[in-house]
């Protein structure tokens, strides 16, 4: 029969277990609440204010443009310095610090109607504060806290909801409070966030060491050193599975974007008329919140470079339905295929990363990787661009699509025999420098 304090043990551990649990939900809240704050406000609110940006700074559509281009290009820059800040930092701290900057970047544009500065507040704010605050803090902070099911729960975090929702809220609020209020709303709203940012822990460990458990966590030795070492960049480029990584994932990443740029034009071309088109891309990004789910439950039952690599290869299939003949029934099946398989991409490749690279390495590498990627990003979209008006058409620069596709899924079979060798995040290693 036990004894009373073997009971209160038992009870205390459950105790602990059961909070524990609580807090890494609240995680994947808090990682939820930042992932789609950052992008959503932005990107969910750009497409449609394009007109009144070109309107109130006297701005061309190619100079308006521009400014969501430098958005991007400031996020993949940044990415590298998010990656390696994110071990030395309280991850907290960085969100924090991206919410101020982006809500800064909104509060400067209506006080001005220079183009220039325009562009420069997308470019040294905004662009920065998403990259803070966004992706890669969240998936950092999920792969923190989770160790099974953690493909599921990056599904849910990475969804993009707010991607969806914000264009309507914007579309319905504009008349009544104009462009200039609007732009002082958004960057409000970036504020009103970091209240919940400053419930974020970077891990157990950390929640154990500023918890009243505290000093039993000490006993136990649970709690690692806030500055923990890292790989060097040259480890993480001569790694074998790094550089397959970064051409599959930036083709397919790349493609995505391409996608979003040329597909209701190359529709219109087809004879479909632009309400139709208009409506299978809006399937297509609807769809993205279904695939980010589905590729997180088969990475974490499956090999997820495998997963990864059947993405590509579905894809290069379905793309050939943009240009044969084909009815619309047709195309929204391609509308919700390609929306899906491009949603599931960063979750599936997050757990990749995990897995091949390690949990300790997971947001150094992330970061290298997503500044490595940025050159397929940026030019496959202007270079299928450029393929349609010297060919006359869209079949070459699909052609060239599906070919990258193909390209793709070779790479991550070669990513998947390394992931075959470490299945558990916790094998995978790199030879640490000193901080």
């Amino acid at each position: 029969m036990p004894s009373s304090l073997d009971t209160t043990a038992a009870a205390n551990v459950s105790t602990t277990s059961s909070a524990e649990r609580r807090t890494a939900n609240l995680m994947a809240v808090l990682a939820f609440l930042a992932h789609n704050a950052a992008v959503g406000l932005c990107y969910g609110s750009f497409g449609v204010l394009v007109m009144e940006f070109e309107r109130h700074f006297s701005a061309g559509r190619a100079q308006t443009s521009l400014a969501f281009s430098l958005v991007v290009l400031a996020s993949g820059l940044m990415a590298p310095f998010v990656g390696a800040l994110l071990g030395r930092v309280q991850i907290r701290s960085v969100m924090i610090s991206g919410a101020v900057l982006a809500s800064a970047g909104f509060f400067c544009l209506p006080l001005t109607q220079q183009p220039a500065i325009m562009l420069a507040c997308f470019a040294l704010l905004i662009g920065p504060g998403i990259s803070f605050l966004g992706l890669l803090p969240a998936v950092t902070l999920v792969n923190n806290w989770f160790t099974q099911r953690q493909g599921l729960v990056l599904g849910l975090v990475m969804m993009p909801v707010a991607v969806t929702v914000v264009p309507l809220i914007v579309v319905e609020l504009l008349p009544t409070l104009g462009f200039e209020t609007l732009l002082r709303g958004i960057g409000v709203v970036y504020l009103l966030i970091i209240p919940a940012l400053l419930l974020v822990k970077d891990s157990p460990e950390h929640w154990r060491a500023t918890s009243r458990d505290r000093e039993d966590a000490d006993d136990k030795g649970d709690v690692q050193p806030a500055h923990q070492q890292r790989p060097s960049v040259a480890d993480v480029l001569k790694h074998p599975a790094f550089l397959p990584l970064v051409i599959a994932t930036g083709l397919m990443m790349g493609a995505g974007v391409a996608k979003n740029t040329h597909m209701v034009p190359l529709l219109v071309e087809s004879h479909w008329s632009m309400e139709k088109a208009t409506l299978l891309l809006a399937i297509s990004g609807g769809c993205a919140v279904l695939g980010s789910l589905l590729l997180g439950w088969l990475a974490d039952r499956y090999n997820a470079a495998a997963v990864i690599a059947l993405n590509a290869l579905l894809q290069a299939v379905v793309w050939l339905i943009l240009i044969t003949p084909a009815s619309f029934a047709l195309l929204v099946l391609d509308a919700v295929l390609i929306g899906m398989c491009i949603g599931g991409i960063s979750t599936a490749k997050a757990v990749v990363v995990s897995r091949v690279f390690g949990r300790r390495h997971f947001a150094f590498v992330s970061g290298l990787m997503g500044f490595c990627t940025l050159p397929l990003l940026f030019t496959l979209s202007p270079l299928m661009g450029l393929l349609r008006e010297t060919s006359g058409g869209y079949v070459l620069p699909i052609s060239l699509i599906i070919g990258g596709f193909c390209v793709a899924a070779a790479c991550m079979w070669l990513v998947s025999g390394v992931e075959r060798r470490h299945p558990d995040a916790t094998q995978a290693e790199l030879a640490p420098v000193a901080p």
